[in-house]
């Protein structure tokens, strides 16, 4: 066996890390945002929708359980069609009402995965120190 014959690419992302607001935009979209396309059901375009949604909810109670904070990430696994249908379906921009344009991060999760490019998440990093934070009592206490 030659090495040199290999084909050495990466392989492709299989999940994104999304936040509870996004998560539930995604539920959003795969029960009634289909509407945003004429004359598509979800059924045409996302053959698996109800394990997608189903999917969502488990990552949501998966949140609720760790009580990891509305900014936390988790992983949501993906796959290429799906990605494609929900870069399509998605806000450009949305809010629930907590400022936080989560419409526009998830467009933005969902083409780099796409793009094959690899996000910087902070996020979850910065949830955690504040908790951490939050949690000795200790943020700001310094003078």
């Amino acid at each position: 066996m030659v090495l040199d014959d290999q084909d050495w690419q990466l392989p492709q992302l299989e999940n994104i890390k999304v936040t509870a607001e996004e998560l539930m935009l995604l539920d959003w979209i795969l029960c009634s945002g289909s509407a945003l396309i004429p004359g598509a059901t979800v059924d045409d375009l996302i053959e698996r929708w109800s394990s997608v949604r189903f999917d969502v909810w488990k990552c949501l109670s998966e949140i609720d359980r760790l009580k990891i904070g509305p900014l936390a990430t988790v992983s949501f696994e993906m796959d290429e069609f799906t990605a494609k249908v929900l870069l399509a379906l998605t806000p450009t921009t949305f809010r629930w009402g907590t400022g936080v344009d989560c419409g526009f991060s998830l467009k933005m999760k969902l083409f780099h995965f796409l793009s094959g490019e690899i996000e910087n998440d902070n996020t979850q990093d910065e949830t955690n120190s504040n908790s951490e934070d939050q949690s000795t009592g200790s943020a700001g206490s310094e003078s």
